[in-house]
C-alpha cells in the first residue's frame, strides 16, 4: 500500500517565515503578505514568486534563499 502525504506548501512557507522571524501581515490561499511590504506567491512545491507593489522581484526555488534575501534587503520602503 502506497502512503499519500498531503503536503501543504503554503503551510511550509509560513512555518519557515516564522522560524526566520519574518513577520507575516496576512495570507489568503497561496498568497502571503509580509509586514515589510513583500508578497510571496506559492506557485508549487519549491517555487515561490517574490514581489513588491505588484512587481515581481524574482522567482525562488529555495525557501532558505528566499528568507535570506528578505532579511538582507529589509523593507522595500527603506530605499526611498
Amino acid at each position: 500500500m502506497k502512503m499519500q502525504c498531503n503536503y501543504d506548501e503554503t503551510d511550509f512557507v509560513l512555518y519557515a517565515l516564522a522560524e526566520m522571524k519574518i513577520p507575516v501581515l496576512n495570507h489568503t490561499g497561496k498568497h502571503i503578505t509580509l509586514e515589510n511590504g513583500y508578497q510571496i506567491e506559492v506557485e508549487k512545491r519549491d517555487l515561490y514568486r517574490l514581489s513588491v507593489d505588484g512587481f515581481v522581484i524574482s522567482p525562488f526555488d529555495d525557501m532558505g534563499e528566499l528568507c535570506q534575501f528578505i532579511q538582507r534587503n529589509g523593507s522595500p520602503e527603506d530605499d526611498d
